[in-house]
């Protein structure tokens, strides 16, 4: 589970596989992961929070599908800046990808610690890269990588810790906040919410609201409410306002509303007839409402934890994306080189249907393709290599479920003359697609 709530992974490492000859980067990450685990007290490794591909490509291999959603769902990049990194096509699409969704809209650079193995071309890099605090792992002779285990090594893996230390706790800190509802009368659940307060701030979460006047005033605890992730009720002597309060929860809050009965606290009257009726009135296995009755403060925590990494982003950001291109599984590789020529040229998101390389159901199919259709401003269908016959039920439903997007074809080979005879209307260079976005960009 990610330290940073709305991510899957904490850390990207992103590599040239030239780089990782002996094992380096492989023993870099392993360090690195086991000294952020000492100084922020959590497991920080491949399995927990970091993403390493420990990769030997072959040549022509396709970009997985499953390299670009790790670094959509990353809160960091930490790329190993060498030249060999700089002219990766993989490396560019694994930058490319992360910055196409940042964890709760952070600025790129509070998400980016470059590292530097070998000496590379300033006039490489973009002025992101260049004004990122980088971190030299060069040896003495400022051509080849420090040795693994060295002192050396070891002090540069515990300062770059300690640094990533801080922005992640910066990220964590950003993360939607957490509403803490008004505790019943009664000196121990007083302290119970002060503590559940003090516990959270002291775990990098925001909690709400910061003043306990708030509650006297519905219209300040419904706003507090819309802009959490998570919300907390004590029950167990809770008033009107309290409980109206929980409802409200249920309908607005943007995740799960837990409601906790601490153990020894009983239920009024009061509290058992609304319960009942609360919970018949929600809607079935909804997954937005949870109900801790006789546990400690620790299990407390502890659900909050389950249910903040439960509802974390989803992988597909429902903002429109300015471009998406369209086509079947055989022509991916063809739209794949388009969007790299277009980002090349211009600063616009550029989507792809990257879920078309995993193995699915018909209907999770279906489901993808409304997704990614309907967040879209406008659809490039691309005809390749598949029949274009297979791309009419696409463009069906593209019209069904996302009519306001335009569409426009883009016909390559193989018989491309043939095809622009047909379809004269269609773009079939990488300059008329150009013109197309270039409006959209100016937006």
């Amino acid at each position: 589970m990610a330290f940073v709530p709305s991510c899957r992974f904490d850390l990207f490492i992103s590599y040239a596989t030239e780089n990782n000859s002996e094992g380096w980067v492989e023993q870099f990450q392993a360090a690195l992961g086991t000294e952020l685990s000492a100084l922020i007290g959590r497991k920080f490794s491949p399995k927990e929070s970091i993403y390493f591909d420990k990769r030997e490509l072959e040549m022509g291999q396709s970009f997985p599908a499953e390299l670009a959603a790790a670094a959509r769902d990353s809160a960091m990049l930490v790329p190993i800046l060498s030249p060999s990194y700089l002219t990766s096509s993989w490396c560019y699409r694994e930058r490319t990808d992360f910055f196409s969704q940042r964890p709760n809209g952070a600025a790129p650079a509070s998400c980016l610690a470059p590292i530097l193995v070998r000496p590379i071309d300033e006039q490489g890099l973009d002025a992101l890269y260049r004004n990122a605090q980088r971190f030299s792992f060069l040896g003495a002779d400022n051509q080849t990588p420090l040795a693994p285990g060295s002192p050396e090594w070891k002090t540069q893996i515990y300062k770059l810790a300690g640094q990533l230390k801080s922005a992640l706790e910066r990220l964590r800190q950003s993360c939607k906040p957490i509403f803490v509802g008004e505790a019943p009368e009664g000196e121990r659940l007083q302290k119970l919410r002060d503590w559940c307060c003090k516990e959270l701030e002291r775990r990098h979460f925001r909690a709400v609201p910061e003043s306990l006047l708030v509650f006297q005033d519905e219209n300040g605890v419904v706003a507090n409410l819309k802009d959490a992730g998570l919300s907390v009720h004590f029950v167990g002597g809770a008033d009107e306002a309290a409980l109206n309060a929980i409802e409200t929860s249920a309908q607005v809050c943007t995740g799960p509303t837990i409601l906790y009965q601490a153990f020894g606290e009983a239920l009024t009257n009061d509290e058992q007839f609304w319960l009942q009726e609360f919970e018949h009135q929600l809607p079935v296995a909804s997954g937005r409402y949870q109900k801790l009755q006789g546990k400690n403060d620790q299990e407390l925590l502890a659900l909050i934890d389950e249910q903040i990494a439960s509802h974390a982003r989803p992988v597909t950001d429902h903002a429109q994306v300015p471009l998406a291109l369209v086509c079947e599984e055989p022509d991916l590789n063809g739209a794949r080189e388009i969007k790299e020529q277009i980002l090349a040229r211009c600063k616009i998101d550029v989507g792809l249907p990257d879920f078309l390389a995993g193995r699915m159901t018909a209907m999770e199919r279906l489901r993808k393709w409304k997704d990614y259709l309907t967040h879209s401003q406008r659809l490039l269908f691309y005809y390749g290599v598949a029949a274009r016959d297979h791309l009419e039920p696409i463009c069906l439903k593209a019209e069904q479920v996302n009519s306001g997007a335009a569409r426009s074809w883009f016909v390559a080979p193989p018989d491309l003359e043939a095809k622009r005879h047909e379809h004269p209307d269609a773009l079939w260079n990488i300059d008329q697609v150009i013109s197309l976005v270039q409006p959209a960009q100016s937006a």
